[in-house]
C-alpha cells in the first residue's frame, strides 16, 4: 500500500469513527425509550361456548373510551402503542389524547395532550397490526397514573368475562369525542381489555426492563387500596428507587402451548409480539403452565383430552429460555401456585405441577427461580393456597396474596 493510499484509508477510518461517536452521543443526548406499562391484547371470540362455559356476547362500543394506567418508571416523554393485532378489519382511531391523572378518570387540569401519528391526529390500523404514536411531551413520574382517551366513531366490539364493570375499568362516552375533556360527561363503565397495549417513556440513561409473562395470575387485578395491578405492580413499587421498570404481559386463561382468540395466542407464539418487542427488555419472569395443566386431562375446559406431560411444559420453558438468551435477556422461572379445590383440579394434574416445580428448583435451566408456590401455600395443606391469600376460587390470589407474591421476590435477581 503506497503512502497516499494509507493516508486516504486513515482519513476514511477516522471519519467513520467520528460518525459512530457522534451517533452514540446524539442517541445518548436524545434519551432512550423503555417499556413502562403493558397489557397484552386478545381477540373477540368467534364461538359462543368454551368447554362448559357459555361466553357472553361482545360489547359494542362507539364513542370515546378512557383508561387510567399506572406507569412503572417515568420519563420526559411518552409514546403509546395501540393494537389491532387480533382484528380482522382495519380500525380507525379518529382522535386520541393523554394526560396526567387527576381524580378517578379525570385528567389533571392543564395536562391534556393530543396524540398524533406521523403528525396526524387520526390513524387507521391495518388488521393484524399494532401502531405506535409519535412521542408526546408529557413528563411522568415513576408509579404515576396517566389518562388515555381514544375516539372511535365507527365503533368496535370488545369482549369481557365479567358481567359487571369494576371501579377500575374504563369509561365510555357514547357517540361523542370527549378526548380533550378533562372531565367525562354522561360516561358509563365497561369491562374490557384496553385498546392501548403498551406505553414507553423516554429516559436519560439505560435502565433495566422486566417483562412478566403469564396468565391471569400475572395479569392480575388493580388493588383498590393501593392502585397496584397484581404482583407485577407490587414488584414495580419495590423496584421504583432502583430505576427498574416492570411491564405486565399476563393474559387471563393464557397457556404455554395452546392458543385461543379470547385467551391470546400461546406464550410461545406471542413472545415476539408481547415480550421481545418491549424496548429496553433485560429480564423475563415466566409464570405460566397452570392452565395447560388444568385445561387438559379428564374434565378439562375443552372437554376430555390427554393430560399434558411435564416434559411438554419443560420443553416450552426451554424454548423461552433459548430465545431470550440469544438476545442477551435473562429469564427467571416462577413455580406454579397450589390449586387444590379449583374447578379443574385433580390428583393427576397435581402430580404434573409438582414435577414442573421440582424441575424449576433443581435443573438450573433458568437464570434463577422465584418460589411463589412456597410463598403462598398452606403449610398444613401444601397443595392449597393459604386461606388468607385465597380469592375464594382456590386458584387466584386475593389482593393480599398478590402483594405477598411481589414481596417474596429476591430483588438481587435483577442486579
Amino acid at each position: 500500500m503506497n503512502e497516499n493510499l494509507e493516508r486516504s484509508m486513515s482519513w476514511i477510518t477516522g471519519l467513520a469513527a467520528l460518525a459512530l461517536f457522534s451517533s452514540s452521543v446524539l442517541a445518548h443526548d436524545q434519551g432512550l425509550w423503555i417499556g413502562t406499562w403493558g397489557t397484552s391484547p386478545t381477540g373477540v371470540p368467534t364461538i359462543t361456548k368454551l368447554g362448559p362455559y357459555i361466553l357472553p356476547p361482545p360489547i359494542a362500543v362507539k364513542g370515546t373510551m378512557r383508561y387510567r394506567l399506572r406507569v412503572s418508571q417515568g420519563g420526559s416523554q411518552i409514546r403509546l402503542r395501540f393494537s389491532n393485532e387480533y382484528g380482522e378489519v382495519p380500525l380507525t382511531l379518529r382522535t386520541a389524547s393523554v394526560a396526567l391523572a387527576g381524580e378517578g378518570l379525570d385528567a389533571l387540569p392543564g395536562s391534556l395532550k393530543p396524540v398524533t401519528f406521523a403528525g396526524k391526529g387520526a390513524v387507521t390500523i391495518p388488521a393484524g397490526a399494532p401502531t405506535l404514536s409519535d412521542p408526546i411531551d408529557l413528563p411522568v413520574k415513576a408509579l404515576g397514573d396517566v389518562i388515555v382517551s381514544i375516539y372511535i366513531p365507527e365503533g368496535i366490539s370488545l369482549f369481557s368475562w365479567t358481567a359487571e364493570a369494576s371501579p377500575t375499568d374504563p369509561a365510555v362516552v357514547d357517540e361523542t369525542d370527549a378526548t380533550l375533556m378533562e372531565h367525562l360527561p354522561r360516561s358509563k363503565k365497561i369491562a374490557g381489555r384496553p385498546m392501548v397495549s403498551a406505553m414507553d417513556v423516554l429516559t436519560d440513561r439505560v435502565r433495566k426492563v422486566i417483562v412478566t409473562l403469564g396468565d391471569s395470575i400475572t395479569d392480575g387485578e388493580v388493588d383498590l387500596a393501593t392502585g397496584e395491578r397484581g404482583w407485577p405492580g407490587a414488584l414495580s413499587r419495590r423496584l421504583q428507587n432502583r430505576g427498574i421498570s416492570v411491564v405486565n404481559a399476563g393474559i387471563g386463561g393464557n397457556r404455554l402451548l395452546q392458543s385461543t382468540r379470547v385467551m391470546g395466542t400461546s406464550a410461545l407464539s406471542r413472545l415476539n409480539q408481547d415480550v421481545f418487542s418491549v424496548p429496553g427488555l433485560s429480564h423475563i419472569v415466566v409464570l405460566e403452565g397452570i392452565n395447560d395443566i388444568g385445561m387438559s386431562g379428564q374434565g378439562g375446559t375443552f372437554g376430555d383430552s390427554p393430560l399434558v406431560e411435564p416434559e411438554e411444559l419443560i420443553a416450552a420453558y426451554s424454548q423461552i429460555i433459548a430465545r431470550a438468551h440469544e438476545r442477551g435477556v435473562k429469564v427467571f422461572g416462577a413455580t406454579i401456585l397450589p390449586f387444590d379445590g379449583a374447578l379443574y383440579y385433580s390428583e393427576e394434574k397435581e402430580a404434573v405441577r409438582q414435577a414442573v416445580n421440582a424441575w424449576m428448583r433443581t435443573s438450573k435451566a433458568f437464570d434463577g427461580f422465584i418460589d411463589f408456590d412456597a410463598a403462598l401455600r398452606d403449610p398444613a395443606h401444601p397443595r392449597k393456597l393459604k386461606a388468607e391469600y385465597d380469592s375464594g376460587d382456590h386458584l387466584h390470589p386475593n389482593p393480599a396474596g398478590y402483594r405477598e407474591m411481589g414481596e417474596a421476590i429476591d430483588l438481587h435477581l435483577f442486579n
